[in-house]
């Protein structure tokens, strides 16, 4: 086997695995609040993952990263892009979380009737909570033409909070 194939192969394998991985670690959350639909088009988180890090040291500061299984149906009659920059986590503090999911700044087509899912991932030190709401918004994800479509928040709260979690000690 050549160099190449040989290289070729051990890529191929380790990004399947790696995206098993973590299609495998999704769930759905502990609370969700529905789809939210606008003129036929709808977008829904079906499944999400959530990491935080306690920093003892920076009270506040956690490392939070979450990956939200977003779901866009169009209903709508006519042609749709979904550019998955466009979505932001809002946070208990007010704070929109941009995105860090790689090729997102790439538009994808959704003809009528069709549904496309999506992985996203947020990260953020302070601000998000795995055990607090968060919201999905869309200001600029689903354009149709050269118009956004102004899609209501989804509303998650991504899991339960351990025992004790956010008492102070006394």
């Amino acid at each position: 086997m050549t160099k190449q194939r040989l290289s070729a192969t051990f890529f191929s394998a380790t990004f399947g695995f790696t995206t098993l991985a973590l299609a495998c670690g999704l769930q759905p959350p502990v609370q969700n609040g529905g789809a939210a639909v606008k003129d036929g088009i709808q977008v829904a988180v079906l499944r999400q993952s959530c990491s935080q890090t306690v920093e003892t040291e920076q009270p506040g500061n956690d490392l939070v990263e979450t990956t939200l299984e977003v779901e866009v149906r169009n209903g709508a009659s006519t042609p749709i892009a979904v550019h998955g920059d466009g979505f932001r986590l809002g946070a208990p503090d007010g704070s929109a979380i941009r995105t860090s999911t790689w090729g997102a700044n790439q538009a994808v087509a959704l003809d009528p009737g069709r549904t496309q899912t999506f992985q996203l991932r947020f990260m953020s030190r302070g601000g998000l909570s795995c055990y607090r709401e968060m919201t999905l918004e869309s200001p600029s994800a689903v354009v149709r033409g050269t118009e956004p479509v102004q899609i209501g928040a989804v509303k998650v709260v991504p899991a339960h909070a351990p025992t004790g979690y956010g008492r102070s000690a006394s």
